[in-house]
């Protein structure tokens, strides 16, 4: 499988079924771009849904849930859970991670830099509800 300029597709594209043209263009939307930077900024790399939703307070959580299926149905992100034994009533067990075809692509195009959302992310003002969904551990991922 090759790019419409012919160039191949990396291993982790064709592995992940990643067509960059699609995945980029589904970033078009301002929200789905915000949600991206949300996941990239976000200390362990993998927030819950209430964290995006805490980080993201103008997006409805159906119209979030609507996003969040079409970022992974172009291979962007991936829901990754949690056993939810040891988790305390309302912790989050379901996460959401860029695949690595997503960082790859990212990376390759100079997009969604870890290091200045980090940042940003690291001047929001936190509640201690989301302080605690941020102290949860996440699955065996990549973080």
């Amino acid at each position: 499988m090759s790019r419409p300029d012919a160039t191949p597709l990396t291993p982790a594209e064709n592995a992940a079924g990643l067509d960059p043209i699609a995945a980029l263009s589904v970033l078009d939307d301002t929200t789905r771009a915000n949600i991206i930077g949300t996941i990239v900024g976000h200390p362990k790399g993998a927030p819950s849904k209430k964290e995006l939703e805490y980080y993201n307070p103008s997006i409805a959580a159906s119209t979030l849930t609507d996003h969040l299926i079409r970022l992974e149905e172009v291979g962007l992100i991936e829901a990754i859970e949690r056993d939810r034994e040891g988790l305390e009533r309302g912790q989050p067990y379901r996460f959401f991670q860029l695949t690595d075809a997503a960082r790859e692509l990212f990376d390759r195009n100079n997009l969604f830099e870890p290091d200045a959302y980090r940042e940003l992310f690291a001047e929001v003002e936190k509640t201690d509800e989301i302080k605690a969904a941020e102290g949860v551990e996440r699955p065996n991922g990549r973080n």
